[in-house]
């Protein structure tokens, strides 16, 4: 695809650079090789994390990273968390390192998941491996490159830099790596925030996970997420022989029915979302021409040949959505299935609570005359409907995850800290968003945390084949951390 060039408006910052400051982020335009080559060394090493119920061990990244920082002069501490197994050998890290001022004061905190996603070798190009952290082009390969080691990198160098600098600061700033983010962090931000809150509860956090758009070249700042309710379904139907089909008793058919029908009839409530379309229309006008606010809506980027669907930002962005993943029925072909499982990805907006995603699915199935059951501690509406009390189970649910969605105050001290900081780096207008996708901050903000914004660099292809950092937007990123973290924590 043809690169899409956009002109981003300069603006005055309000609070703009001081000589200090300059000084301070002069130290980052030399380092652009340096978190390439740490990011390099993080993609090489296999983190994997399959579920929530299968363990990994991901040791090895720990290891390296507290040696890193060790090295560097910060103070870590290694925190354990056992795996549900109990098996001895069987447990997560968290690592947390940092250092202090010479005079209390606030907290910054850090933030990034040192976990992957799975991949198929064979769906990846030749010469950029999953594992290999090739570079090609600009762009830094791998998976895990963006989602998000590279923000990881990122915040690393920028706090070897604030410390080795010797500005005087007050207070403390810590980095927070986690183990399974991928898996709604059960081991690292979930089990942090329950155990050992005292140690993760900063004033204020930023996750590193990546908010540079293409084809903007500056990011954005999210403000909070969807909530994450993963499901499994269980059909319940009669088995039978192949050449005397079911239609409507056949467990898989039943999951087919369920699946073919929810587009239309699965409806969920609506929920303000904490930024609207036509905020970030205005915001996004404030950065770019018209002209080239057309240019970006139309964007879709690198695009495989079999991927038909079209882009639908705005019914994706700001509504309650669902993704059917994974199913498994049946044990032969010939013989009809009387079990089908079906694993859904719900992605419920901020203000939608785990009760209401439960009422619109039984409602929908009662629509399908389909008896379910939900779990317990949730009312289940069929309940007190009367025709389904003698009826048999048609549908059995039990949960994976699930966490609700959240959202912090851009308008807070620190969000308003945070966007001086921007503008005096990029001279253009911040943008916020919030994120389709979980990241820690919904563990943290579930816990009470405060004024947790999400912000990092860019890359494609997240979760997909042929992952990839992008290399320039590494730099400013690097020095906006930096910045915040001086301007936050000066003496």
């Amino acid at each position: 695809m043809t690169a899409i060039n956009i002109i981003e408006k300069k603006i005055t910052p309000k609070i703009p650079l001081t000589a200090e400051e300059k000084k301070l982020l002069a130290l980052v335009d030399d380092k652009e090789e340096e978190i390439a080559e740490l990011l390099q060394e993080l993609v090489k090493i296999n983190s994997l994390n399959y579920s929530e119920f299968q363990y990994h061990n991901i040791n090895k990244i720990f290891d390296f990273t507290k040696n890193y920082m060790d090295n560097a002069g910060f103070k870590t501490e290694l925190f354990k968390a056992p795996f549900f197994s109990n098996k001895k050998n069987e447990f997560y890290y968290n690592l947390i390192a940092s250092y202090e001022g010479e005079d209390p004061g606030k907290t910054l905190q850090f933030n990034g998941h040192l976990d992957i996603v799975p991949f198929n070798p064979d769906k990846w190009d030749e010469d950029t491996p999953p594992l290999g952290g090739v570079i090609k082009e600009g762009k830094l390969y791998g998976r895990g490159s963006v989602d998000m080691k590279a923000g990881i990198a990122c915040q690393m160098i920028a706090m070897k830099l604030l410390k080795d600098s010797e500005v005087k600061i007050k207070g403390k700033l810590q980095m927070w790596f986690t183990p399974d983010e991928e898996t709604h962090g059960a081991y690292g931000s979930a089990f942090m925030v329950k155990n050992h809150l005292d140690v993760v509860n900063a004033d204020a956090t930023i996750v590193s996970e990546p908010t540079v758009r293409v084809p903007l070249t500056s990011p954005g700042i999210s403000l909070g997420e969807k909530g994450p309710h993963w499901m499994k379904f269980i059909f319940h139907g009669v088995a039978g022989h192949g050449s005397w089909p079911k239609i409507k008793s056949s467990a898989l058919n039943k999951a087919v029915r369920f699946m073919s029908k929810a587009k239309r009839n699965l409806k969920f409530p609506k929920r303000k979302a904490p930024v609207t379309k036509w905020q970030q229309i205005k915001m996004l006008l404030s950065r770019v021409s018209f002209a080239d606010y057309r240019k970006i809506v139309a964007y879709t980027g690198e695009k495989s040949p079999l991927d038909k669907d079209k882009t639908k930002r705005g019914k994706i962005l700001y509504n309650t959505t669902f993704s059917f993943n994974q199913i498994k029925a049946g044990v032969k072909t010939n013989v009809i299935p009387d079990t089908c499982e079906l694993e859904v990805d719900f992605r419920a907006m901020p203000g939608l609570s785990t009760q209401q995603v439960f009422d619109a699915i039984v409602k929908y199935c009662t629509k399908l005359n389909y008896r379910i059951e939900i779990p317990e501690g949730y009312t289940n509406l069929q309940h007190s409907i009367q025709k389904f009390k003698d009826e048999p189970v048609d549908i059995t649910i039990s949960i994976l995850t699930v966490g609700e969605g959240s959202a912090s105050d851009p308008n807070s001290e620190f969000g308003k800290l945070m966007q001086n900081a921007f503008t005096a780096l990029y001279e253009t207008s911040p943008i916020f968003g919030f994120m389709t996708g979980f990241s820690d901050g919904g563990n943290m903000r579930e816990a009470g945390m405060k004024d947790i914004f999400i912000l990092g660099p860019g890359g494609r292809n997240a979760h997909t084949a042929n992952e990839y950092a992008e290399i320039k937007t590494f730099r400013d990123i690097t020095k906006l951390y930096l910045l915040i973290a001086y301007r936050y924590l000066k003496k």
